[in-house]
């Protein structure tokens, strides 16, 4: 009996857990900016490489939120040891420089990978993902892609971050004296439509739906599939400004669907700033620039209006990358020079 109880209490919490957050997957205010965060398949749709550290704290103020780090990166690769499907970019070294251009009318092979760890409360899970995409022109002006991701992680309860009522449980602790974790691998796929000005994006995560296993015992409870989708595209305009509407559904089992519409200023192809609406009753703001030496900052604050608008109110984000194009040949350029001017002569 007092494993049935002591049983129902740790998927009781973990259930609550899952229904704060309204999704067992993380969450990120700036999947919008760089799709690849959710879907396997955004990665490679430009020339460069993309390396980015995104840091997400929930509910400040209060022990035990929500906290989430993650690493990611993809690259365009060849099978050609002499072909180079990178491009040179920002060769000027330019403090506000043009974002790497969407390139589409051709076939690519991308590689990408992502670590994170996601934790609220005792409940934490660590992970790590490798991918591949492959990118096939669907139109002269139009990419179609498909990614697929496979990973494991470790899923953990943190006795430290537990308060008893009674502190000599005697069950309780012959529980976590046997290491309450589960080891798992998973699966994610996606696939994406996209040029200079759409991106269309479908993509699901934990695909393998395995159950909650802790000490052996397999609970009713699972990692739910999610399911996303992410569609945006920019209107340019002659002037300086261009306007990028964007809409994302996120779909979980036994969650209510959230939705998320806004839109972000872009001025100069360098800084942006944007604000989202999400069901759940919250405010999104975000900014963001491309700075000095091909990095990039994105900021985002979420102001919560619900039932949990004090504890939400304190949700920052931040996101810094880096864009790594293919080093400049100035040999190379000198050479052509040196032979357009005695064309020229001649």
């Amino acid at each position: 009996m007092k494993k049935i109880i002591s049983i129902l209490f740790v998927l009781g919490v973990i259930s609550y857990s899952f229904v704060v957050r309204a999704q067992q997957d993380y969450q990120f205010a700036h999947a919008i900016n760089n799709p690849f965060l959710l879907n396997p398949a955004a990665g490679g749709m430009t020339d460069v490489i993309q390396l980015e550290a995104t840091a997400r704290m929930q509910w400040l103020g209060y022990n035990g939120g929500p906290r989430t780090m993650l690493f990611a990166g993809n690259s365009q690769f060849s099978f050609k040891k002499d072909q180079n499907v990178l491009g040179e970019f920002n060769v000027e070294d330019k403090k506000f420089f043009e974002g790497p251009a969407i390139t589409t009318s051709k076939r690519k092979h991308v590689l990408g990978g992502k670590v994170w760890s996601d934790a609220i409360g005792p409940f934490s899970k660590v992970a790590i993902q490798g991918s591949y995409a492959y990118h096939m022109p669907f139109s002269k002006k139009l990419n179609m892609g498909l990614g697929l991701g496979l990973g494991y992680s470790n899923f953990r309860i943190d006795d430290s971050r537990v308060t008893l009522y009674d502190n000599d449980d005697a069950f309780y602790q012959q529980f976590q004296g046997n290491t309450a974790q589960q080891n798992l691998a998973d699966a994610q796929g996606g696939i994406v439509l996209y040029n200079e000005r759409l991106f269309l994006g479908i993509s699901g995560t934990q695909l393998l739906k395995n159950k909650v296993k802790l000490n052996q015992i397999i609970s009713g409870s699972e990692f739910t599939r999610h399911y996303f989708f992410v569609f945006k595209y920019k209107v340019i305009n002659k002037g300086d400004v261009a306007v990028e509407p964007s809409f994302v559904t996120k779909i979980t089992g036994n969650s209510p669907v959230s939705m998320e519409f806004g839109a972000r200023a872009i001025y100069k192809k360098h800084s942006w700033a944007g604000l989202q609406f999400r069901t759940n009753s919250q405010l999104v703001f975000t900014l963001g620039s491309n700075l000095i030496k091909n990095l990039y900052l994105n900021y985002a604050f979420e102001l919560s209006m619900g039932k949990l608008r004090t504890a939400g109110n304190g949700t920052h984000e931040l996101q810094l990358g880096y864009y790594l194009g293919k080093n400049r040949n100035v040999d190379k350029e000198l050479k052509k020079n040196a032979e357009k001017s005695d064309l020229k002569e001649q």
